[in-house]
C-alpha cells in the first residue's frame, strides 16, 4: 500500500514525520485543524492520558505524546495501519507510552487493555466522514464510561454536519470549523451552557 507522510508540529517530536496509508477510507486531521486543536487544549495535554479513536495514522495521539501527555491508546479497526504506527512508536522510542489495539471500535472500548487505561482525560474520535453511524459510535463509546469526570471529548465530523448537542452526560460546549474539518467538543456532566460557534 502506499505510503505518504505528515510531520509533527510541536514538542518533543517536533519535525519527525508520521508514515500515512492511502486508501481503506484513512484521512489524516489537516494541518490547520491539528494546530487549532492542540492551541484549544493547550496545558491539558501535559501529563493527560489519551485515547486516539479511528487512529489512522495515529497523528493526533502521536502529536499528543511529542507535547507532553503520560501515554495515548491508538484505536483503529485497520491492521495494515495498526502495524504502521506500532513501527512508528518504536521508532520514536515511545513504545512504552503508546499502545496500539486493531480493532472495531464498538469491540475495543471492551477490550480490557483499553480499559486497564482509562479513565482518559482526553478522548478524540475522527470516523469517516461518511460514516452513516456516528451517533451511535458516540453513544457506545459514551455508554463504555471510558472518559475522566473532568475529561474532554473531541469528535472530528464533516463540517457541514451538525454535531449533536448531547450524547448521554456529554454537554458539547464548543464546535470550531477548518475548511472541510468540524472539531466538536463535549464535557461529561457539564452544566448546560451556550455553544461556541467558531468558522475559520
Amino acid at each position: 500500500m502506499e505510503l505518504s507522510s505528515i510531520r509533527i508540529i510541536a514538542g518533543s517530536l517536533k519535525g519527525r514525520t508520521i508514515p500515512t496509508l492511502q486508501g481503506q477510507g484513512i484521512r489524516p486531521t489537516s494541518l490547520r485543524a491539528r494546530e487549532a486543536l492542540f492551541s484549544i487544549l493547550s496545558s491539558t495535554i501535559l501529563g493527560a492520558c489519551v485515547a486516539d479513536v479511528c487512529a489512522g495514522s495515529g497523528a493526533i495521539g502521536l502529536e499528543a505524546l511529542s507535547r507532553g501527555a503520560q501515554k495515548v491508546v491508538f484505536v483503529d479497526q485497520h491492521a495494515d495501519a495498526g502495524r504502521t504506527l506500532e513501527k512508528t512508536l518504536a521508532q520514536f522510542k515511545m513504545a512504552s507510552q503508546g499502545r496500539v489495539i486493531i480493532q472495531d471500535v464498538a469491540l475495543a472500548i471492551q477490550n480490557p487493555y483499553l480499559v486497564e487505561w482509562s479513565p482518559f482525560d482526553i478522548l478524540y474520535i475522527d470516523p469517516p466522514y461518511q460514516f452513516e453511524h456516528n451517533h451511535l459510535l458516540l453513544t457506545q463509546i459514551e455508554n463504555a464510561n471510558l472518559v475522566a469526570k473532568n475529561g474532554h471529548v473531541i469528535y472530528e465530523h464533516f463540517s457541514k454536519r451538525s454535531p449533536p448537542t448531547t450524547i448521554g452526560t456529554w454537554r458539547l460546549t464548543r464546535t470550531a470549523k477548518y475548511g472541510d474539518t468540524g472539531l466538536s467538543f463535549y464535557r461529561p456532566h457539564a452544566q448546560h451552557e451556550s455553544v461556541a460557534q467558531e468558522e475559520s
